[in-house]
Formats: C-alpha cells, structure tokens, sequence
C-alpha cells in the first residue's frame, strides 16, 4: 500500500507539472530541482543515519516508497511551487504546498516507512519552510549568473 500511494503520488505530482504551463526556464527548473535533491538527500543522510531521529523501514518495496518521496515528490512540489508563485499569492501557493509536503509526511509514518524517534512534523515543517526559502534563493543565484553571463559576453 506505501509503494501504491507514493508511486500514484509522484507520478501526479509529476504529471502535474510536466501539463502546467511553466514560468521558469528548463535550466532554472532542473537548477533548482538539483539543488534541493542535494540538500534533500544530505539532510536526510544527517537526520537518518547520523543523528538517528527516525528509523527507516528495511523492506525493500516500502523503502522505495521512501526513496520517491525523498528524490522525486519534494523536488517537484518545490519546483512546482516556484513556477505557481509568479502566477498567484506567494504565501497561499507556499502555504498549500507545505500542507501538502506534512500529509506526504503523516502518511508516511502512518504507513510504516518512517517511524518518528525524536523527530516530529513540527520539526519537518521547518524544515520544508526552509527548503522553500532555499529553493527561492537558489532560483534567484540562478538568474543572478545568467544575468552576469550575457552581461560581460
């Protein structure tokens, strides 16, 4: 049921932002896609592994569940998030998808495959609320060298 969910999951996610008409070029989007991909993965190495606030599920179809909403799901609900921002309220569209990145979290621990130790969402909505000004300012360094670039040539 965790690998049906966040498959479906990631597979509208994406699907919904491959449809959307974008704003951001498609070298800004995959910037900001690898951006938070590295940071995704990095804190997620720190918070699992290292520091050990949550355990991780050791059966393989479920921890593929985990590893879609680590590397595809959070990197493209940001991407799509900035691409929405130009076109409406930045805080609403903010706003919804860090509810929507906390369910993906809930349901996630209610399936399984996270099991909160010394972890808990408040501490995951900082860290999404981060990943959002991240996301923000690693679009404005993007746009800010390619500004630079056709300047000096």
């Amino acid at each position: 049921m965790a690998f049906a969910s966040f498959f479906f999951a990631a597979w509208f996610i994406t699907t919904a932002f491959l449809m959307m008409p974008k704003k951001l070029s498609i070298i800004e989007n995959t910037f900001v896609f690898m951006v938070i991909l590295i940071i995704n993965i990095n804190w997620g190495w720190i918070v699992y592994e290292s520091m050990e606030r949550i355990e991780l599920t050791e059966e393989g179809m479920i921890y593929t569940a985990f590893l879609l909403l680590r590397s595809v799901i959070i990197p493209v609900i940001l991407i799509t998030q900035l691409n929405l921002v130009h076109k409406s309220n930045m805080i609403f569209v903010v706003l919804v998808s860090l509810i929507i990145l906390l369910f993906l979290s809930s349901l996630s621990a209610i399936l399984n495959i996270a099991d909160y130790v010394k972890w808990n969402l408040g501490f995951d909505a900082i860290y999404y609320l981060l990943l959002h000004v991240i996301a923000y300012y690693s679009l404005l360094l993007i746009r800010k060298i390619a500004d630079r670039e056709v300047t000096y040539t």
